[in-house]
């Protein structure tokens, strides 16, 4: 009985495959055929991915010095800069940069004058780095680079304070002060982040936390580049006479072909 039993059982089996069982008994079914498809999509688009990174890693190479900081904007105008207007704090006058810095590069820090540490080892920084750069050009008689400091503490930095403050640092450094409507206006346009820390009602015994950035302007007045905390002076300069040369090399090639176009055909 148990033989038959058994034997009943295979028959039956036999006899009655399932549809889905001849499925996956074929050589490639539906369900395979998916699975390697969508295997192969998901391969495709991270290799797609992955390629695109690396093309776009070493397109920011291109445009970064050896120790990571950044040389040249690419496509077109950066979004960071813009011309403001303060008061100089050695002369009291009026300081406007779309005319008051036209011609010249210079170098913008902004900072407050009871920083304990940074701000002095930052702005030796552009001292040294305008001393070096005007000793490579001085036998060219190209412009200086002008060092600017901009107050992000116009409630403690006032005109004395900030005339006496950039004179620690290089004879040729201006100090500019203004309200706090003015100077958020020129740090907003540099995207400058600061902060008060500690009590903000507090009105003498305080830190201002900001970003530790350094910003070169070119003649025209548009920002070219920034240099961190971590870059050093020595890198500085060598980024800064390499713009200086960019620029100076542009201005060239546009003054000669604008002779071009004014000489005449007799000529």
């Amino acid at each position: 009985m148990g033989n038959m039993g058994t034997g009943a059982m295979t028959r039956a089996y036999a006899s009655s495959p399932s549809p889905r069982a001849g499925a996956n008994k074929a050589p490639v079914g539906w369900l395979s055929l998916l699975l390697v498809s969508a295997t192969g999509a998901g391969c495709l688009y991270f290799y797609d991915a992955e390629r695109a990174r690396r093309v776009n890693a070493a397109r920011e190479g291109r445009r970064r010095g050896d120790n990571g900081f950044q040389t040249r904007v690419a496509g077109g105008r950066a979004s960071v800069g813009g011309d403001f207007t303060l008061v100089d704090a050695k002369t009291g006058k009026r300081f406007d940069t779309a005319k008051d810095l036209r011609g010249r590069f210079a170098l913008l820090y902004f900072g407050f004058t009871h920083c304990p540490d940074v701000c002095p080892d930052e702005l030796e920084k552009v001292a040294e780095v305008v001393n070096a750069t005007t000793e490579a050009r001085r036998a060219s008689g190209a412009t200086a680079l002008v060092p600017v400091f901009i107050t992000i503490d116009p409630q403690r930095d006032d005109r004395k304070r900030v005339a006496a403050y950039v004179e620690e640092f290089h004879p040729t450094m201006i100090g500019l002060v203004g309200s706090e409507k003015a100077c958020g206006d020129a740090a907003r346009k540099y995207r400058v982040y600061y902060r008060k820390t500690g009590d903000e009602r507090a009105t003498e015994d305080y830190l201002v936390d900001h970003s530790i950035i350094t910003y070169l302007i070119d003649p025209n007045g548009d920002f070219v580049t920034f240099y961190g905390k971590n870059t050093t002076a020595e890198e500085v300069s060598r980024s800064v006479l390499e713009h200086m040369r960019d620029f100076d090399e542009g201005r060239g090639v546009a003054a000669v072909e604008a002779a071009k176009e004014n000489q005449s055909p007799g000529a």
